[in-house]
């Protein structure tokens, strides 16, 4: 464990000194910004279930951005290999990798919460419990989505590639429910579960179901196990 947190914490230094960061991190304050204020002032409605359908689908874009370089840029400069021979199990390597980008979508998602002062503050009958479940679901489904772009990282050492990688992984999961209108009624009850927004949406509505937490957590366990089997894996080429 102590392992894993070094990893994230160098890492997540590391990333707050970067330019790269803080542009990502601007740009995705000025796009919720805007879609925050045409929905406040133009159709004047203050509430937050609109804000975090935008910030949902923003991940789609900025969280791959955010691990493209996680593993990849390890393997691209051979640092990977020197972690390897060091009493650290990759697994711990995968672990703090995706530690280490949770802490920076949560310091984004920090700045995010400027919206919700401004609807307490403009809002009527607010239900906190919408507000504080949805924010809470955005957090789980960061985390997942986490887990798919540190595993598309460890697939290539081209940064690029495995940023455009995890955009077609998590592209799926969020495109899932637009697939669903084409599919036949018999298919769909079982293809809904593989949606990220059919998840969500119990923790928009404020109630909490365990299926939907389950599904996160589950997604983040499997690619962070997949990360870890395909480092295995070429590391067991390279001994041959």
């Amino acid at each position: 464990m102590n392992a894993i947190l070094t990893i994230a914490k160098k890492e997540y230094q590391l990333a707050m000194r970067s330019v790269t960061s803080y542009i990502v991190f601007v740009l995705f304050l000025v796009i919720s910004g805007a879609a925050f204020a045409t929905t406040l002032f133009k159709i004047d409605l203050a509430e937050l279930r609109g804000i975090y359908s935008i910030i949902h689908l923003l991940f789609i874009f900025f969280i791959p951005a955010i691990t493209m370089g996680s593993i990849a840029k390890e393997r691209s400069s051979g640092t990977i290999e020197l972690l390897s021979t060091l009493p650290i199990r990759l697994s711990q390597v995968v672990w703090g990798k995706i530690l280490s980008a949770f802490l920076q979508v949560l310091t984004l998602l920090a700045f995010c919460l400027i919206y919700f002062g401004i609807v307490v503050v403009l809002g009527e009958n607010i239900d906190y419990g919408a507000i504080v479940l949805g924010f809470s679901g955005l957090v789980f489904a960061a985390l997942a989505y986490i887990s798919i772009g540190v595993f598309a990282s460890s697939l290539p050492s081209n940064q690029v590639l495995a940023f455009v990688l995890a955009l077609v992984i998590s592209g799926f999961f969020y495109a899932m429910r637009y697939l669903l209108v084409l599919m036949p009624l018999s298919v769909v009850r079982y293809l809904q579960f593989f949606s990220f927004e059919y998840h969500l949406a119990s923790f928009s509505k404020g109630v909490l179901d365990i299926r939907d937490l389950l599904f996160f957590v589950a997604v983040t366990l499997i690619f962070a196990f997949l990360a870890e089997f395909n480092l295995q894996s070429k590391n067991m080429m390279q001994e041959r």
